[in-house]
């Protein structure tokens, strides 16, 4: 108690200035952790977010592969059923030409899309 006792004005003072400084310390010590958590946090979001965007990427461009695939496919039969049409014997044949080629883009079109694509001679 002797030595608080013994502590001039100017002692005081550089006491409270001391105190002050290890408070302003800590707090800059504290506000310095609150903004590195906040950057590895806002880091962390921006790799979440470029993941995302890397898988959102890959999906449309399998969709895309899949719709040009499909494109393709289409492309193909209404060609082949359009030589079947045309190389039709009869007004009959063309029909069931037209049909059977439907019936490959939309099975579920018409009823007989079943019988039609049921036999492998009439697909062929």
């Amino acid at each position: 108690m002797s030595f608080l006792r013994s502590l001039t004005a100017t002692g005081w003072l550089a006491v409270a200035v001391l105190a002050l400084s290890l408070a302003l310390l800590g707090w800059c010590t504290l506000d310095s952790r609150r903004k590195a958590a906040q950057a590895v946090g806002k880091a962390d979001a921006g790799q979440t977010i470029a993941e995302g965007r890397t898988a959102a990427a890959g999906d449309a461009s399998a969709i895309r592969d899949r719709a040009d695939e499909r494109t393709s496919e289409i492309d193909a039969t209404v060609k082949d059923g359009t030589d079947a049409i045309r190389h039709a014997p009869d007004r009959a044949s063309a029909n069931a030409a037209a049909l059977r080629s439907l019936c490959r883009i939309d099975p579920s079109r018409d009823a007989r899309c079943r019988v039609l694509l049921a036999d492998p001679a009439e697909v062929g």
